[in-house]
């Protein structure tokens, strides 16, 4: 695995590994990235472009993801300087196209596996997949195409789906999960390859179910070999990178209890596994006006009566966050009446 010119590549496909990723790396697209095919794929592999965009809707429904597509990928724009443009912000080749997923990748001024002297270093003559970051999309408009896609599959011929998504799990801005220095002591793999330097930028707890990890199969870790999809941590993870419009913070916990209760909220991100230290590195709950946390929880005992309820954080994007609402302290009679009492009378109903 070698990082050049902002690309990423993963493990051969003639070696039976694979990948997955759930760090953040390179930024973010927009909410609409677009989407295009290289060369005559949607005439020479028409069952093969339509299953990649059905398994990549599972980005969208796990986040604020909505996939522009565009076909066939244009033509490109030749700019002043000689170099060609190409629209799309994902170009994917497909094996058995008329372009070829091997050798240099063409495309007038693109210097994708080209030396420091402009010369191609051989780096895309095997069977591996990759795909570039987000960060690299301006760098790279003069590549006919920046996501190399295999058609590596399981026993019955399906490609499979989570190498898919881990290939897009790249283009949309995560890194490879197994590389992260926590992911030995977490799973205590032992096999080769598996654990890194990655230290910064995590956005959830080490995930052995992402489809950002390569497949260790001694470890129980299938990696991007597999058809699961994309795990909860995955789907986490991309919440969080995508948010919806208007951002709402979201907790996790009771806001109606007792007087023999304690209050005890945290962050929905946390309760899910987020690594909240890198996510959302700033909080303040309110209760009444008055700030009574600024962490990811909020404990405490209060009284009977009604408090207005503020929860605001920044994510790690510098995003705002905020929700508003009301937590309710009631005696255990009270309780009772108003909540154990309407719940008793809708039981024969449920």
């Amino acid at each position: 695995m070698k990082t050049r010119q902002g690309l990423l590549l993963l493990a051969s496909v003639l070696t039976g590994f694979s990948a997955q990723a759930a760090a953040w790396n390179g930024g973010t697209h927009d909410t609409t990235p677009s989407v295009c095919f290289v060369g005559n794929a949607l005439t020479a592999r028409p069952d093969r472009v339509q299953q990649v965009l059905d398994y990549i809707e599972d980005f969208e429904r796990a986040a604020n993801i909505r996939f522009t597509y565009m076909g066939t990928c244009p033509a490109p724009v030749v700019l002043a300087n000689g170099t060609e443009w190409h629209s799309g912000d994902i170009r994917i080749v497909l094996w058995g196209t008329n372009t070829s997923p091997f050798g240099q990748v063409p495309g007038v001024g693109c210097r994708m596996f080209l030396d420091e002297n402009g010369n191609y270093t051989g780096e895309n003559d095997g069977g591996s997949s990759w795909s570039n970051f987000p960060g690299s999309l301006a760098e790279n408009r003069s590549c006919r195409y920046n996501l190399k896609l295999g058609d590596d599959a399981d026993a019955l011929g399906v490609p499979w789906r989570d190498h898919t998504l881990h290939e897009f799990g790249h283009a949309l801005g995560l890194v490879h999960e197994h590389e992260r220095d926590d992911a030995d002591a977490a799973v205590a793999c032992g096999s080769g390859g598996f654990g890194g330097d990655i230290s910064t930028a995590h956005l959830t707890v080490y995930d052995r179910y992402s489809v950002m990890n390569y497949r260790f199969l001694a470890c129980g870790i299938n990696g991007n070999y597999g058809h699961a999809g994309l795990s909860a941590l995955d789907r986490l993870g991309m919440h969080i990178l995508y948010p919806e419009p208007t951002p709402v913070a979201e907790l996790w916990g009771r806001t109606v209890i007792q007087t023999t209760e304690s209050l005890s909220l945290m962050s929905a991100w946390a309760a899910r596994g987020a690594d909240i230290g890198f996510t959302a590195p700033w909080f303040q709950w309110t209760l009444s006006g008055v700030t009574v946390s600024s962490t990811s929880t909020l404990n405490g005992s209060l009284q009977a009566g009604t408090y207005p309820l503020q929860l605001s954080y920044q994510d790690f994007r510098g995003r705002m966050y905020s929700y508003s609402g009301t937590v309710k302290v009631l005696t255990p009679a009270d309780y009772a009446r108003r909540i154990v009492s309407p719940i008793a009378t809708l039981s024969p109903l449920m």
